[in-house]
């Protein structure tokens, strides 16, 4: 390791932090505690008909299954408990992410996603709608996803049945087909809002995936939803949560064109949770927030932020809080962490006798 790289690694301690205003806006399970595993006594047992096929097919078919039918089958017998155990993804979703499974199973989701599929999650890093890290899981969809995306991609959004209906044209029997999410009582959001008594909600994702069906095309459904709200301000909830996600995967999605107006999210975080990355080395990240962007901001703000620095970071057609609030927000792998650092303003003003370089 070069000298610039080990200076670099020092400073992540005091240059990066971890905002509980953005944390705790969405699902927090303090101390999570790891799933207990059923304890059978050892002894000679079979798993029937499975026995027959090689331990590599039995691994793949414990993966198609869910946390709840991991568990019941971990009962069947000691020999199906023993190949639990040995999972890989369950191990390190226990290990790593108890929370998520915790959280799944409080908000009624438990039977939703396979073992493979919320391992996959844990193994990626990526925002699944971006090219930033993606420091949080919408639990209805297993996604990983950034702040950016969560605020502003209407596919990353839940929302009540009665709306679900009004917006998507779908009957109480299309809505009962629809995965629902139990709310977990507490203050979401950056205003830290109670959450509503007894409330259950749905995707966005899985409602437009259900009116689609129901309404055969893009154009008829938005139909049904412009014969069913008859208000200007409901036909423009509609027709956002009913639009395509204004994302690229390869382009920072804080320089993408403004979409103007965004309806409130009323129940923002309250179907997402805080959620780590392991590396293929084993190293476990959540995510660095920069304490030089934060300052940054704080200095625009306060009408301190030299103009140099601003054409630096804003392009001239774009929003300058939003872009500034944005990257105050982002989270970071410690790798591009330890890029940024070199290159930020706030950071030189942090630590000014800090001589950073190129490697």
């Amino acid at each position: 390791m070069s000298n610039v790289s080990s200076e670099l690694e020092a400073l992540i301690p005091c240059a990066s932090h971890g905002p509980r205003h953005l944390l705790e806006a969405m699902i927090t399970i303090p101390d999570a505690q790891k799933p207990t595993r059923p304890t059978l006594a050892e002894r000679v047992s079979s798993l029937g008909i499975l026995d027959r096929l090689p331990p590599e097919i039995i691994y793949m078919i414990l993966g198609m299954l869910d946390m709840q039918s991991i568990a019941s089958f971990a009962r069947v017998s000691f020999r199906g408990n023993t190949y639990i155990k040995l999972l890989q993804a369950y191990r390190d979703l226990v290990a790593f992410a108890p929370q998520i499974l915790m959280a799944l199973g409080k908000v009624g989701l438990l039977s939703l996603h396979s073992i493979t599929e919320l391992h996959a999650a844990l193994r990626k890093e990526r925002c699944a709608s971006c090219v930033e890290y993606g420091a949080f899981l919408f639990l209805p969809t297993c996604e990983r996803c950034c702040w950016e995306c969560l605020r502003h991609n209407p596919l990353l959004r839940v929302l009540l049945p009665k709306e679900a209906k009004r917006y998507f044209g779908l009957s109480e029997r299309h809505i009962q087909q629809l995965p629902t999410i139990s709310v977990i009582p507490g203050n979401y959001g950056i205003s830290r809002s109670p959450s509503p008594r007894y409330c259950s909600l749905v995707s966005v994702r899985a409602a437009k995936e259900r009116g689609l069906m129901v309404h055969g095309s893009v154009d008829q459904l938005s139909q049904a939803m412009m014969a069913k709200c008859k208000s200007g301000g409901l036909r423009v909830d509609g027709r956002f949560l009913q639009s395509d996600p204004v994302t690229s995967r390869n382009q920072d999605p804080l320089l993408l064109p403004s979409q103007g107006n965004i309806p409130t999210d009323k129940f923002f975080g309250m179907a997402s949770i805080p959620f780590p990355s392991l590396s293929a080395s084993g190293r476990l990240e959540n995510g660095l927030w920069c304490r030089g962007c934060e300052l940054t901001l704080h200095q625009y703000d306060n009408l301190r932020l030299p103009w140099r620095v601003l054409a630096a970071l804003v392009p001239g057609n774009r929003d300058a809080l939003r872009v500034l609030l944005g990257l105050e927000r982002r989270a970071r792998s410690t790798e591009s962490f330890l890029e940024h650092i070199k290159h930020c303003y706030g950071i030189q003003q942090l630590v000014p006798q800090l001589t950073i370089g190129d490697d």
